[in-house]
C-alpha cells in the first residue's frame, strides 16, 4: 500500500512510518471535509474548489446598457431632442408593441432596438437604430427587415444611423426633426393574408397602386435591409435625377417595377440571390459616388 501523503511504501497501513510520526505530532491530519490525509498547513481540496465555485456565477451585470459608440450617439441625440421628449436605450419590442391576434407565442417581439424616443408620458414615438457593418450580414439583414416590418405595421418610425458616417449632429438633428414633424406615421400592412392584400389593392384606383409600387427599391432594399440606408439613397437619387430624365431610363424604371417585386418574392430569402446582386450593386454604388451622387438622407416623393 502507498502512503496517503508521501506515496512511500506503507505496508497495510494508510501512512508510512515517517508520516505516521508526523500524524502523532499533529502535523498531518485526515481532513473532515475532503476525507483525505494531508499536512495541516496544506489547503483542503474542497476549500479550494469551494472558493473557485464561489468566484464564478452564471450571470453577471454588464458594465453599461450602451456601448461606447452608442454612448456617443446618445449624447448627440439628447442634444438634438426638443423639449418634451425623452430617450432611453435598449427597448424591447414587446415592451411597446403587442400582437392583436392574441397569439400564445410572440417570439418575434423579443428583440431590442438601440433607442426609443417617447413623450413625457412615455408614449412610444420614434425608434433609433445604430447600424455598423455587421448589419449587412445575411442574418442581420433578415432580422432588421423583420423588425422594420413589425414597426411599420405598429405605426412607429425607425431612424437608422450608420456608424460608417460618424456622429453628425446636424444630420441627426435634421432626421429627428423631420421624423417628429411627420408624426403620426401611416401604418403599413406586412402581415395580412395574401388574399386580403390582393383585395385591398383591387379596391384602390390604378394610379394609386402604381405609385405605391413605384416607390420602393425592391432589390436594393432586400440586399441592404432597409429602404433608408446610404446605399439605397444613392440608388434612389440615380433613379430620380438621371434615369427618370430620359425615355429609355423611364422605360427601365417601368420594367424594374414590374419584375423586381416578383424576383424578391421568389428569391429574396436565398443567399445566392443576395450575394449575386450585392456584388453588382456595390460596384454600381461606388461608381455613382465617384460621379458625385450624394449618399446622405433622401426623402423622395417619387
Amino acid at each position: 500500500m502507498k502512503c496517503k501523503v508521501c506515496n512511500a511504501e506503507s505496508g497495510k497501513y494508510p501512512l508510512c512510518k515517517e508520516c505516521n510520526s508526523k500524524k502523532e505530532a499533529g502535523e498531518i491530519i485526515k481532513c473532515g471535509k475532503c476525507h483525505k490525509w494531508h499536512y495541516i498547513s496544506d489547503p483542503c481540496e474542497m476549500e479550494g474548489a469551494g472558493k473557485e465555485i464561489e468566484g464564478k456565477f452564471l450571470y453577471q451585470l454588464k458594465s453599461s446598457l450602451v456601448t461606447d459608440t452608442e454612448m456617443n450617439y446618445l449624447k448627440c441625440i439628447k442634444g438634438a431632442l426638443p423639449e418634451g421628449y425623452l430617450i432611453q436605450p435598449q427597448a424591447n419590442l414587446a415592451s411597446f408593441i403587442v400582437r392583436t391576434d392574441g397569439a400564445k407565442y410572440q417570439n418575434e417581439l423579443f428583440r431590442n432596438v438601440d433607442f426609443i424616443i417617447t413623450d413625457l408620458f412615455y408614449k412610444p414615438l420614434i425608434l433609433i437604430e445604430i447600424n455598423d457593418q455587421t448589419h449587412l450580414s445575411h442574418d442581420r439583414v433578415n432580422r432588421d427587415k423583420k423588425v422594420t416590418n413589425i414597426c411599420e405595421e405598429a405605426g412607429i418610425p425607425i431612424i437608422k444611423l450608420w456608424t460608417s458616417y460618424g456622429v453628425n449632429p446636424e444630420y441627426i438633428k435634421k432626421r429627428i426633426e423631420e421624423t417628429i414633424a411627420a408624426l403620426p406615421v401611416k401604418r403599413v400592412h406586412h402581415f395580412m393574408k395574401e388574399k386580403e392584400i390582393e383585395n385591398s389593392n383591387l379596391a384602390k384606383p390604378a394610379a394609386i397602386v402604381n405609385k405605391s409600387e413605384k416607390k420602393g427599391c425592391y432589390i436594393a432594399t432586400c440586399i441592404y435591409g432597409s429602404y433608408d440606408c446610404p446605399q439605397v439613397w444613392i440608388l434612389r437619387r440615380f433613379r430620380d435625377y438621371i434615369l427618370d430624365k430620359t425615355w429609355y431610363g423611364r422605360a427601365f424604371i417601368k420594367c424594374y417595377y414590374i419584375a423586381s417585386p416578383m424576383l424578391v418574392k421568389w428569391f429574396g430569402g436565398q443567399k445566392w440571390f443576395k450575394t449575386f446582386w450585392k456584388s453588382k450593386l456595390d460596384k454600381m454604388i461606388d461608381e455613382l459616388k465617384n460621379k458625385g451622387i450624394d449618399d446622405t438622407y433622401y426623402n423622395d416623393t417619387y
